[in-house]
């Protein structure tokens, strides 16, 4: 009796051993088979912000982490790049990368799956400074760039290499060739620094996004308490809608089928748009409500 005792005892613990093993194995084949994504993270703030105070809490950032959220099932490798770069690496089919801020054009759509729109974007301004708008804009809301270099106005500042959008870029162009008072600024900090320009009088004019001017007047000291005005520039829509995108192929279409499910659940959600209204001005954010309310067709 004490023997077949011993022997039962014996069984229980290899049994026991062998479930556990094969309860690890299970699991460890469980995380083995999550396939990863490559997330592009643009360092432009705030889209992403990469340091500082307000670290990871710019407007995509935000998205990026209830998306992720979702997406069960694979290994989320968020990794640092330009807008170009990541178009590159979605358009060789190497990996499967997303971009969480992108904008649609008939040839991306040649090797990228895109969401449904999932936000707005308020479009490219004219930052000036309050005095000189009261001083030679007599509170017009917008401004033609074409005709600012034509009336050979005070320096514009422009970051080299960027791209503003097809027209703007045609007009920025002739003025180069044209030798017009163009302030050209580098690098990834370029649109800082010539923010920080426009403040100090060095230039009377420049383009950005009013989302990036608002982060600024965030974080750059303003020692001459100099206000700085946005104007809509003629002929430019008033937003423009943002996608995901994700590589053109199965494993991109089944990430953008579950995040088209996700966003049509949060598109009516006060927070959706407040993300973006966060790194607005109280003008700017007034307006882009009423536009994303009614682009989106949500009742108001």
């Amino acid at each position: 009796m004490q023997f077949v005792t011993k022997c039962l005892f014996l069984y229980l613990i290899i049994t026991a051993s062998w479930v556990h093993a094969n309860n690890d194995s299970n699991e460890d084949s469980l995380i083995a088979v999550k396939q990863d994504v490559v997330w592009s993270i643009i360092p432009y703030a705030p889209i992403h912000i990469l340091d500082g105070p307000f670290k990871d809490q710019g407007f995509a950032d935000q998205y990026l982490r209830d998306a992720q959220k979702i997406l069960t099932g694979y290994q989320h490798i968020n990794q640092v790049m330009t807008p170009a770069r990541a178009w590159y690496q979605i358009a060789k089919h190497d990996q499967l990368v997303c971009h969480p801020s992108a904008l649609k054009t008939p040839e991306r759509e040649a090797y990228a799956y895109f969401t449904q729109a999932a936000m707005i974007t308020p479009v490219i301004r004219a930052l000036i400074r309050e005095d000189d708008w009261k001083k030679h804009y007599q509170d017009k809301t917008s401004i033609n760039v074409s005709e600012y270099f034509l009336q050979h106005k005070g320096p514009i500042g422009i970051v080299s290499l960027r791209s503003y959008g097809e027209h703007i870029d045609d007009i920025i162009a002739q003025a180069v060739r044209e030798n017009k008072n163009i302030v050209q600024s580098s690098g990834r900090f370029g649109s800082r620094q010539l923010y920080e320009m426009l403040i100090n009088g060095r230039i009377d004019l420049m383009l950005e996004y009013p989302w990036v001017t608002a982060y600024f007047k965030k974080i750059i000291k303003n020692r001459h308490d100099v206000r700085v005005m946005n104007l809509n520039i003629s002929d430019f829509p008033n937003y423009t809608p943002a996608y995901v995108a994700c590589t053109r192929n199965a494993a991109g279409k089944k990430i953008i089928n579950t995040l088209n499910r996700f966003i049509s659940q949060s598109i009516p959600k006060k927070q959706n748009r407040q993300r973006m209204m966060d790194w607005l001005d109280e003008n700017e954010a007034k307006k882009f409500e009423v536009n994303h309310l009614e682009y989106f067709k949500i009742a108001h």
